[in-house]
């Protein structure tokens, strides 16, 4: 048993990254969801070494010269970063629980004391696995082997219906093969509905709205949140939601029923497999899945979407809904007049045409009907995704007469960029299924007649970009397709193209039998800056993948991978395929794009900055014709297909191997000899220079004289320096790029040492920050600021993250960039973002700057300390899991009580370690002082948690 000291996502991506070198069989969220890595049968490397063993297996395996790893399945128990205070939950233990009961069925393994054990009790010297308890998880796992805590657990149905009459009789019939009792909601009937509901002994509980006579007015959202919340008097278990033109077969039922009982785990959402019935003895083959199944909690949430949703608590993210065999027979448009009627009904409810009602091809007759089969007797309800695939892709059609490629485009306002999308897809796309978000111009008129458009979804006109959803709009393109059935599916904006000569490469691929249906495929994204020029190829995007029955793409509104979730990231395969993005040629365009996200993301909740999109045109690269021969997959030697790419472009070899960016605001009077340090270093690899300078005419023009040759990017507003990095970033070619602010100066050499170890491979790199403001104050700021970064610290990798460094350029695009919302501790933001994904800090002693803080008098060391003391309270706010209060125990214990002397204890360790007998006797000097920097940091972290906590319990 383990525990993570992280979140679930940071140990997935670790366990599946193979430099980690360490894995488990399983991962246990703190929801219950369940993560599978390694088969049972083979060996994860968890259990590590052994150290004065308790555990009776280890000693074992000592003695006989074996690892542990090679007899025993590891558990990962995640803790949110805090192994000994984290609240653990009930349905973690529950699914822990039943994972150990069902290995211990299967291997004939007790569960005792010498069985079930703690990493420490392996290795003495760790203390994983933190605060669990393991006779907890103990006694839960003999009470699952017992029979489970509950002979049979409570299933409750909910069922919305309006005007059901001639469905009723047999779907409550039915309903008592699947659950012991029915919360039902009659939805203004005007026929003999809510008298059947109130005859049946198995519905509990009725609600009512008001008759009506049409489905004018139908709000299946709010419905279901009415049936969540009457469904807690039945002390439910399990809620599963059918609908009165949907039935689950008895044979279904009985594996449902005894999968709720035994192996299914809360915090899951578990889906149906959904067919459409046609007449009384064919189904429709070809599948979907629909989510209703899930564990009932006080408290749950469901969608507030009128229609056309999957009725799962909103608590349960998408990368835990799971899809089961259980089979839902659809029977409300099992002929041509129950479709006429449906359609009737979804044309009075939602005139305006907002929500499509092609779910699982139910607005057409089947293209192929198949005999209505039985389920087969040892089919298990969970098969594997390759196992689920396989059951349902040779129902949905001969795949030599389906479409081979099929373009997936949402748009709003795109009459401009139309005509040269569809004259760029109909080069290699069989068909395109199109979504109008709310267009105001010519966009639907296009999409209309435009012959390659097989289908087209459209909501309702709005003015601008607020409430753009583009998860949802691509959900419901990616909804859309099982129309045709494709046998793989491109996402691809209207302001994008494929070159033409890599969409037939990419064509020929997907046709042939070396194209992995299992992957995800990715494109390398250049700017375009004019007709075939370029200025950035710096963002990998996927958008290609294999089309399947049910698939779920991420929940994120905005800046989503739009690929499916049963698609993990050590799937996803970059190619040689190029994009050009044509959002940035001239400047209205740009700034046309700001805007957008300006207004659909206004609190930067899902960006930290939109400022990167104004970046003006960079150097100028030529577009490179794809060459003949050149495969769509790179070769293993070049796994990220970077040097296949450069190859193609023909890049320039005195391209730079580094970018320098200075940041600045108002420093006309320091900037010209800040920049003079960087532009004069003498280095062995070419290097660049970018200047940022935002809101101070005075500062570019002094950079604008005196160094024509240098990349200035002039910022009309004043911006924080997390927007500012990332202003320079957009326009770095550099494979690594260092960040010297206006108040650094570089000493010869600096750069060269900083290229030297970034080309050792390490991607991030730190060195040593020698003191430029030799007033009191100001050392009481270098000590408080930068003692982890003394001149006498030798060179070596760093076991966390580092406080500041450079960066492979790569990895920083990855990661976001900067956050733009933070006065202070942007770069700390993303050095533990990186060192928390695995990649490794190197300090190099020879990598020196001389840094001038602003704090020449006292007043000024407060005001700065101060104010970076509320950038840490906003990162500590920003880092609450929603729902937690910001102020809790272990923030009280660690920052109000335990600040002061850690972070003055610190300072002195690492005075005392490296700074040599000058230095420490200047910090003795200046000791008051750094007391009262770190007061200053003090007060300032606790008045951001004060005033953030009450506006958080005010938002909740």
């Amino acid at each position: 048993m383990h525990t993570t000291v992280g979140s679930f996502r940071s140990a997935a991506y670790w366990f599946e990254d193979p430099r980690s070198g360490v894995s488990a069989h399983y991962l246990v969220g703190l929801d219950g969801r369940v993560a599978v890595f390694v088969d049972e049968p083979d060996a994860a490397n968890h259990a590590g070494r052994v150290a004065e063993p308790t555990a009776a297996m280890a000693r074992g395996a000592v003695a006989a010269g074996e690892s542990p790893n090679l007899t025993s399945i590891g558990f990962e128990l995640v803790d949110d970063g805090d192994p000994g205070g984290v609240r653990r939950t009930d349905v973690q233990y529950a699914s822990v629980a039943r994972l150990i009961a069902r290995a211990s069925e299967r291997w004939g393994i007790p569960v005792d004391t010498d069985h079930i054990v703690g990493h420490r009790e392996i290795a003495a010297d760790t203390g994983c696995p933190g605060n669990l308890d393991i006779e907890r998880i103990r006694r839960e796992a003999l009470a699952w082997l017992a029979g489970g805590p509950a002979d049979r657990p409570m299933i409750v149905g909910l069922l919305p219906v309006r005007d059901g009459e001639a469905l009723l009789p047999r779907w409550l019939d039915s309903a008592a093969a699947w659950c012991e009792a029915v919360v039902a909601l009659d939805d203004g009937s005007t026929d003999g509905t809510r008298a059947l509901l109130e005859a049946s002994p198995i519905v509990r509980t009725v609600l009512t709205n008001p008759p009506r006579p049409s489905a004018e007015g139908w709000h299946d959202g709010r419905n279901r949140r009415r049936l969540l919340e009457a469904a807690a008097a039945q002390a439910p278990d399990w809620i599963v939601q059918v609908d009165a033109d949907e039935r689950i077969e008895p044979d279904d039922a009985a594996v449902l029923r005894d999968f709720l009982a035994t192996d299914a785990v809360p915090g899951l959402a578990y889906g149906l497999l959904h067919r459409r019935a046609w007449g009384n003895d064919q189904i429709d083959p070809t599948a979907s899945w629909v989510y209703r199944v899930f564990a009932w909690e006080p408290g749950q949430e469901l969608p507030e979407a009128p229609l056309h949703f999957h009725p799962v608590p909103v608590s349960i993210p998408r990368q835990a809904w799971v899809r089961t065999t259980v089979a839902l027979q659809h029977v409300g448009a099992a002929s041509p007049q129950l479709i006429r009627a449906r359609e009737r009904k979804y044309h009075e409810a939602d005139p305006r045409g907002t929500y499509p009602v092609s779910f699982g091809g139910l607005s057409a007759p089947p293209r192929t009907l198949v005999p209505k089969p039985s389920r087969p007797k040892d089919l298990p309800a969970l098969l594997s995704s390759a196992g689920l695939d396989a059951l349902t892709d040779a129902a949905v059609g001969d795949p030599s007469v389906r479409p081979l490629l099929v373009v997936l485009l949402p748009v709003r306002n795109g009459e401009e960029d139309l005509p040269g999308w569809f004259d760029n897809v109909r080069g290699f796309a069989d068909a395109a299924i199109a979504l109008d978000d709310g267009s105001d111009d010519g966009t639907r008129a296009l999409l209309q007649t435009e012959p390659l458009v097989h289908t087209m979804l459209a909501h309702p006109p709005r003015p601008g970009a607020a409430g753009w959803d583009d998860a949802r709009n691509r959900q419901e393109l990616l909804d859309a397709a099982a129309d045709l059935a494709p046998r793989w599916v491109l996402f691809l904006d209207a302001d994008e193209r494929l070159d033409p000569q890599d969409a037939a490469a990419l064509r020929e691929h997907l046709a042939s039998t070396d194209a992995d249906r299992d992957a995800a495929y990715g494109f390398l994204v250049h700017r375009m800056t004019g007709e075939d020029v370029f200025d950035r190829d710096d963002l990998w995007v996927f958008r290609a993948f294999a089309w399947r029955p049910g698939q779920l793409l991420p929940e994120a509104r905005l800046h989503l991978v739009p690929v499916p979730v049963s698609i993990p990231a050590s799937h996803r395969r970059t190619t040689t395929v190029r994009i050009r993005h044509l959002a940035s040629l001239t400047q209205a365009r740009r700034h046309a794009r700001s805007q957008k996200y300006r207004e659909a993301d206004p609190g930067h909740e899902f960006q930290g900055d939109y400022d990167g999109l104004l970046a003006p045109p960079g150097p100028a690269r030529p577009w490179v014709p794809r060459p003949a021969g050149l495969s769509v997959l790179p070769p293993p030697s070049d796994p990220a297909g970077i040097d296949a790419l450069r190859e193609n472009e023909c890049f320039d070899p005195d391209a730079p191997v580094l970018s320098a960016i200075v940041i600045a605001r108002e420093d006309a009077g320091r900037i010209e000899r800040v920049v003079r340090s960087v532009v004069t270093q003498e280095t062995h690899a070419p290097f660049e220079t970018i200047v940022v300078v935002s809101g101070s005419p005075g500062t570019a023009e002094v950079v604008r004289r005196c160094f024509p040759d240098v990349t200035l990017v002039e910022l009309p507003d004043a911006v924080l320096p997390g927007a500012a990095r990332n202003a320079g970033l957009q326009l770095a070619r550099g494979d690594f790029v260092s960040f010297p602010g206006s108040h650094i100066e570089l000493p010869q050499g600096s750069l060269a040492a900083r290229i030297r170890a970034h080309e050792r491979g390490y991607p991030m790199v730190t060195g040593s920050t020698l003191n430029g403001t030799r007033t009191a104050a100001g050392w009481a700021a270098y000590f408080l600021d930068h003692s982890s970064a003394l001149p006498g610290r030798p060179s070596g990798e760093l076991e966390g993250p580092p406080v500041h460094c450079s960066y492979e350029r790569e990895i920083l695009l990855r990661a976001g960039g900067f956050p733009g919302d933070l006065r202070a501790g942007e770069d700390t933001v993303v050095n533990h973002a990186l060192a928390q994904r695995g990649y490794q800090a190197f300090r190099a002693a020879d990598v020196i700057i001389v840094h001038s803080s602003p704090c020449r008098t006292t007043r000024a060391m407060v005001r700065h300390h101060l104010e970076r003391g509320r950038g840490f309270g906003r990162i500590l706010i920003d880092a609450t899991p929603r729902g937690q209060r910001v102020i809790r125990r272990e923030v009280v214990d660690k920052h109000l009580f335990g600040y002061l002397p850690r972070r003055i204890g610190s300072t002195t360790r690492n005075v005392e370690a490296w700074g040599g007998p000058e230095l420490a006797a200047v910090y003795r000097r200046v000791l008051p002082l750094v007391c009262l920097g770190a007061l200053s940091a003090w007060m300032g972290t606790w008045f951001e948690l004060l005033r953030g906590g009450r506006r958080r319990r005010g938002a909740t």
